[in-house]
């Protein structure tokens, strides 16, 4: 029998009191070393050392939003799922964005009859397939996965082991749609960081299984302008936020300026009020540049130097 290799995605060595990441050792007892005891400790024996490098390959796949690596000229799709102690259902969530344009949205509830299935990540996994299945049926070559639960990333590509039922069934069911002719990029989302996307998609989970949620969508859309593809996206998100009037059909041109000149929650003599205002006439140009001109031609001359020297400080 072939000598064995030890691949260690994530470690600690206690001599030098500090992290071990993918390396490679030789014998069980240096691999000892640096997983036991150790919380969160990630490892595999391998009889080949190339099987061991894939592993640790596997295992890096997953990314960071925060770090702004990932591919930023594809769709972008967020998933999540949610979980109701009261009744043991589970939901899930998706919602797809192509230029900043929110252009899909699907959630829905189930039951899992399995007992080893934990909460809400039958719900995770659920979401994190039917984005990828969206983005087949739309012909799309790459697709950026957003998620919370790091095992949307490593039970798909076989970096963590697969010890459930739901777990392996994941598996299969992502490698066959990977192989179906489309990139998967995996990235790791914090979860109630003010990411809209995320939080959207998280309300739209509560919202499938009557969860209250802190309603951070609906605040957002006080003083933002979301946009979306069509009707039928913008009537879910009112499911969430009832009374928004800054969801904007792409393309649609609406008299929208009025949300602007009417925020009271804007006070004059607050000194962030300025800075407030001036964000939200850039996002009203972004949205409908004929209204955010009219907008910006009523400034008082003051007024229009301060948003001249906001404009330049924004883009250092």
């Amino acid at each position: 029998m072939a000598n064995k290799v030890y691949a260690i995605q994530f470690g600690f060595d206690t001599k030098k009191n500090q992290k071990i990441e993918n390396i490679i050792v030789n014998t069980w007892a240096e691999c000892l070393t640096y997983v036991k005891g150790v919380k969160g400790a990630k490892y595999k024996s391998f009889e080949s050392i190339n099987d061991a490098k894939s592993y640790l390959n596997e295992g890096n796949r997953m990314l960071k939003k925060s770090d702004e690596n990932y591919p930023k000229d594809c769709l972008h799709a967020y998933v999540d799922g949610s979980y109701n102690s009261s009744d043991g259902r589970y939901s899930y969530g998706v919602v797809c964005v192509n230029n900043n344009i929110v252009e899909y949205i699907e959630s829905n509830s189930g039951k899992e009859s399995s007992e080893k299935n934990v909460r809400q990540i039958a719900g995770e996994l659920k979401g994190a397939v039917r984005a990828v299945e969206y983005a087949l049926r739309q012909k799309h070559k790459k697709v950026v996965l957003f998620h919370d639960y790091e095992g949307i990333a490593h039970h798909a590509t076989g970096a963590w082991d697969r010890k459930e039922e739901s777990s392996m069934e994941y598996y299969n069911k992502m490698q066959n749609l990977m192989n179906s002719g489309i990139e998967v990029i995996f990235v790791k989302v914090d979860s109630h960081t003010g990411d809209l996307f995320n939080e959207l998609v998280d309300e739209m989970c509560k919202e499938c299984l009557g969860i209250t949620s802190d309603k951070t969508v609906e605040k957002w859309l006080k003083k933002n302008i979301i946009e979306v593809s069509n009707d039928e996206v913008k009537g879910q998100i009112l499911k969430i936020a009832p009374n928004s009037n800054n969801i904007i059909i792409s393309g649609e041109e609406k008299p929208i300026k009025e949300y602007i000149e009417s925020d009271k929650t804007i006070n004059k003599n607050d000194e962030i009020a300025p800075e407030i205002r001036f964000e939200q006439i850039v996002n009203l140009y972004k949205s409908n540049d004929k209204e955010g001109k009219k907008v910006i031609s009523k400034l008082l001359s003051k007024e229009k130097e301060k948003f001249i020297l906001y404009l330049l400080n924004s883009i250092q």
